[in-house]
């Protein structure tokens, strides 16, 4: 049985170094909000700073689905630490947090949310 702790802060709160910190004791695999979500903001705005579309981040959704599929798939029984900017009452954090514990779920794995301050 794997574990999934999925880490929810601020952008620039520290999740990615607090999961580099934690994958090394729990021997987990990271999966990084920017690496889901990059190979469609990156198509619009090369160095990050234009104002992105409305409807964007709809197209994310598909590819962390992807991501999630193949770890059911292919490595259930493994450790991953996600990071998740999410906001609390925002409808979409809530939908990428219910992706993440829906694969958890059909893993069988141990899902930890911590909430980063």
């Amino acid at each position: 049985m794997g574990v999934r702790i999925v880490l929810i802060g601020f952008p620039g709160v520290g999740k990615l170094t607090i999961a580099k910190e934690l994958s090394a004791m729990v021997s987990a695999k990271i999966v990084d909000n920017h690496w889901v979500n990059n190979p469609i903001l990156r198509l619009l705005d090369e160095d990050g700073t234009a104002p992105l579309p409305k409807g964007i981040w709809e197209f994310t959704g598909p590819v962390r689905q992807t991501v999630l599929d193949a770890i059911t798939a292919y490595a259930p029984s493994a450790n991953f630490i996600f990071t998740h900017a999410g906001l609390e009452g925002d409808e979409r954090s809530l939908r990428t947090f219910q992706q993440i514990a829906g694969a958890a779920e059909g893993c069988d794995a141990v899902l930890v949310p911590v909430r980063l301050l």
